[in-house]
């Protein structure tokens, strides 16, 4: 585990998760779609998860006529597929595609579309910890500490996303998002705890935190975009759930990322649990 030191306090590198219910899977899309257009998310998804959209471009095909909208779709996204780079997707696509996975999770379920067998890899990390994981077994994400550790079995759909800075909130909601913070960022608890200083007063210490951790305002970070992933699974049982991680000291960034993704699950009218995942 990677660690570093500030003041005093002892940082370990970790993440943290969310997970959101899906009690209508006929409208999964459409509930991705209320999450992302909430608001709260930078208005640019790059798309992760080729691999499982390839698979369902192929099962639609044999299950969907020529003329149909979705087959459509589905081929002008999988089109875009660049080895040199991620694509960007946008809500209009997202939505019927979810939307069909939903609605047919049990025939997707048993044709084994998004039954993947583990990389020599994957099994090579499993090795390393006391989890034993066979395809087609339910994944309990939480159980994994690393996003890179998770299986990829099951999983339908995978963005990057990033959700709006704290300067891209509206005043009530940045004095909400400040208080948040401060319940679980040391580094600012410690910036606001202490006596300002800088230009000639700035020691030599103070001077090479800044330049670890960014400029002297603790709250600059949290103006820039924040990024998140976004990972729709299908379960064994036929149940749909979402999912996803950040990074970058989740513990010390929970407070943002429980406030704004909270609200956008609220005006979404979605159930959103989090974990820090240790």
């Amino acid at each position: 585990m990677l660690k570093a030191y500030w003041s005093g306090y002892e940082i370990d590198s970790s993440e943290a998760a969310y997970e959101v219910k899906v009690p209508e899977p006929e409208k999964l899309g459409t509930l991705v779609r209320a999450l992302l257009g909430s608001g709260y998310f930078v208005r640019s998804y790059y798309l992760l998860s080729e691999e499982s959209l390839s698979r369902l471009q192929g099962y639609i095909h044999q299950h969907e006529p020529a003329d149909s909208p979705l087959r459509q779709q589905i081929d002008e996204v999988v089109g875009k597929f660049s080895p040199d780079r991620n694509i960007t997707i946008g809500v209009r696509a997202i939505e019927p595609v979810l939307n069909y996975v939903g609605a047919n999770r049990q025939a997707l379920l048993q044709a084994n579309v998004f039954r993947f067998e583990p990389t020599a890899e994957e099994r090579e990390m499993c090795a390393d910890t006391d989890i034993e994981f066979e395809p087609g077994q339910r994944v309990d994400e939480t159980d994994f500490y690393s996003e890179n550790e998770i299986p990829w079995d099951g999983v339908a759909f995978y963005l990057g996303c990033q959700l709006v800075g704290l300067n891209k909130l509206s005043p009530e909601e940045q004095d909400k998002a400040r208080a948040a913070v401060r319940k679980t960022d040391v580094m600012i608890q410690e910036e606001e705890g202490r006596p300002r200083r800088g230009g000639r007063g700035m020691n030599e210490m103070d001077m090479f935190f800044s330049s670890v951790f960014g400029p002297s305002d603790p709250w600059e970070r949290y103006n820039r975009p924040q990024p998140v992933s976004l990972r729709v699974r299908l379960h064994p049982d036929a149940t749909l759930s979402i999912h996803g991680r950040w990074m970058d000291d989740g513990q010390f960034a929970y407070g943002y990322y429980q406030y704004v993704l909270g609200r956008a699950a609220k005006k979404a009218e979605a159930k959103i649990g989090f974990e820090m995942i240790c």
